[in-house]
């Protein structure tokens, strides 16, 4: 019963983490996991080169030969893929491949880990301790018209909905007729952030999520919290500073979250 409950929890866990990197549920038990520490500065290959170097000699004498074979041809794939993707500016990453079951997945993590690997069903324990420590979170960012959302796991952000509303005109006339249009105004954006918040409530009921970002301006925002039933509000975690007209608004989502996670 107690094995019952541990997997129930780690399932729980990592339900987001399978979500935005499907391809982890083909592993096999005869999958190779390797957890390497990143450049903050820039991608390098050589630092990547070096700790691979040390983990297969640290690990070819407690393997046997079908583990150091798999070993052997999983690193070379990393090692190849790590020049695809060329991670950086992140304390670490996780890396995870098994050919057969063609699997060959980079993971960015949040937080500085040992360098270690294994043959086997896929190490999941320091993501999994991570998770725990920074749950993922769902970012709202929205203007009176608008709403965008955005999954943060581990190190990434991803795009997972982008709700359109009406327009909401701004008129200059006075009087009565400036009252009346007012009035349109705000029913209009009441609308468009009811929307908003029907996507991020069905985001919500997936228990993915343990916190809940809203950025955009004030106003806006404001009225989107102000509309906000209990179970989203609950998972309210702050604000970021990020607007949807951003040119670069994925990169200043994640780079927000790295500045909250180290305060």
């Amino acid at each position: 019963m107690k094995k019952l409950r541990v997997e129930a929890r780690d399932e729980g866990i990592l339900k987001a983490l399978h979500r935005f990197v499907p391809n982890l549920r083909r592993a096999s038990d005869r999958a190779l996991s390797v957890y390497l520490p990143a450049r903050a500065e820039g991608y390098d290959l050589r630092p990547y080169d070096i700790e691979i170097g040390q983990l297969r000699r640290r690990y070819k004498d407690r393997l046997d030969d079908e583990e150091r074979e798999i070993m052997e041809r999983e690193l070379m794939r990393l090692r190849e893929h790590l020049g695809v993707v060329r991670p950086a500016g992140c304390p670490a990453v996780a890396g995870f491949a098994d050919e057969p079951a063609g699997l060959l997945e980079l993971v960015k993590l949040p937080l500085e880990t040992e360098a270690r690997l294994q043959v086997g069903p896929l190490l999941l324990a320091p993501i999994e301790r991570m998770l725990e420590r920074f749950p993922p979170a769902l970012i709202a960012v929205v203007d009176k018209e608008e709403g965008k959302l955005f999954a943060a796991i581990l190190d990434e952000v991803y795009p997972i909905a982008d709700v359109k509303g009406v327009e909401v005109k701004h008129s200059k006339a006075g009087g009565t007729s400036a009252l009346s249009n007012q009035r349109k105004a705000d029913n209009r954006t009441k609308a468009n952030m009811e929307k908003v918040i029907h996507a991020i409530e069905r985001e919500v009921k997936t228990g993915e999520y343990g916190r809940l970002f809203v950025a955009g301006p004030e106003e806006a925002r404001s009225e989107l919290e102000r509309l906000m039933p209990p179970a989203p509000k609950r998972l309210l975690a702050g604000h970021l500073s990020a607007s949807l007209d951003s040119t670069r608004l994925q990169h200043e989502l994640r780079e927000q979250l790295v500045i909250a996670r180290a305060v």
